[in-house]
């Protein structure tokens, strides 16, 4: 039987951030080491009904990578029969990477997990990681919530990895953090928010994802092969940094190219030789745009025309960070080059728009 509680699952990150010396509230942040330690200023969480769990060594969010995405879907993969959702405090800055690949590895996803975090430490008077947690509990304690009273309304299931920020539930793999200290700091730019938030908590079941069917039972796929990187194209780009990055004794598998527009890049004769370069010797180049909006539509101007020719596959509407996370994922599980550019074009979690 499913329990009621939510799991917190504490990563670091500003929202759970306390002052290093304990009797100077103006000291160094650092990383909490409990959940005492981040509820300190508000008696009232200590007690919610929920449950804590923190990875081995809590981090500032730059320092994610490809271990504690594992360590996390462990936790979340162990107490997943135990809790009715996963309410992950998260840093800003990779949030959306993580959300990305969770919702790739966490398959037949049957329960919601939610990311959020906070510009400012939840122990400062001002946080709005206090409202951003709360929020985040809620919308998963009131799914199916029966009977509906006057005063109670219940939300639908979403079986999804979310990121919840001031008052927008997003899609994980759709999210990008695009404010640096606003507390409005995240956006879904190609695809439209699954709730919000005010006096009640609204979520449009039509945005979501189907539910798994019965007989398709939880898992996580904790392969990946982080073996790729991502450029950006801008003027006077330099082919022979491609070569010099491709031709090393690397494993590099991956090329993401971060393109103008929908999907144009260079076409002198360098910058053709050297992704022909690329591609020849076995690495899958996958085409993101530079905007935060719209997606790659290569062929439509001769600037991206030869890229179509040289291989080169369409992200489509990705976000950077769902493209890099989804490709760590593919490489992790195939090794076929036609295979593994089948599966990027493919719409896995509601990470592209349909083609």
């Amino acid at each position: 039987m499913t329990e009621e509680k939510v799991l917190i699952i504490n990563t670091g990150g500003t929202i759970s951030m306390v002052p290093s010396d304990k009797n100077n509230p103006e000291s160094a942040l650092r990383p909490s080491k409990s959940w005492n330690e981040v509820v300190k200023n508000y008696q009232f969480l200590k007690n919610l009904n929920v449950g804590y769990a923190q990875i081995k060594d809590v981090i500032d969010s730059s320092d994610m990578n490809h271990e504690i995405w594992k360590e996390i879907a462990e936790i979340i993969d162990e107490n997943y029969y135990k809790y009715k959702g996963f309410v992950i405090l998260h840093g800003t800055d990779t949030m959306a990477y993580t959300a990305s690949m969770l919702s790739f590895m966490l398959k037949n996803l049957g329960k919601t997990v939610i990311l959020t975090g906070a510009q400012r430490p939840i122990r400062e008077v001002r946080s709005d990681g206090l409202q951003n947690l709360l929020t985040s509990i809620e919308i998963i304690e009131r799914q199916y919530k029966i009977p509906r009273g006057r005063s109670e309304y219940s939300l639908p299931l979403i079986p999804e990895v979310c990121v919840f920020f001031r008052d927008y539930l997003f899609r994980g793999n759709r999210s990008r953090k695009l404010n640096t200290s606003n507390y409005f700091g995240f956006s879904s730019p190609n695809y439209l928010f699954l709730g919000e938030a005010g006096s009640k908590i609204k979520v449009y079941e039509d945005r979501l994802l189907k539910l798994p069917e019965p007989e398709e039972k939880f898992y996580v796929d904790y392969k990946m092969d982080t073996n790729v990187v991502i450029l950006d194209v801008f003027p006077s780009f330099n082919p022979e940094i491609l070569m010099n990055i491709f031709s090393g004794k690397g494993n590099m598998k991956g090329l993401i190219l971060k393109t103008y527009g929908n999907g144009n890049a260079p076409q002198n004769k360098g910058f053709l030789k050297a992704l022909k370069f690329v591609i020849d010797s076995g690495v899958v180049v996958l085409n993101v745009t530079q905007c935060n909006e719209g997606s790659v539509e290569m062929g439509i101007y001769e600037a991206s025309s030869e890229l179509v020719k040289l291989g080169v596959v369409s992200g489509h509407d990705m976000t950077p960070e769902a493209a890099i996370t989804k490709f760590m994922h593919i490489l992790g599980k195939y090794s076929d080059i036609e295979i593994i550019k089948e599966k990027l074009n493919e719409n896995m979690v509601g990470e592209l728009s349909e083609l």
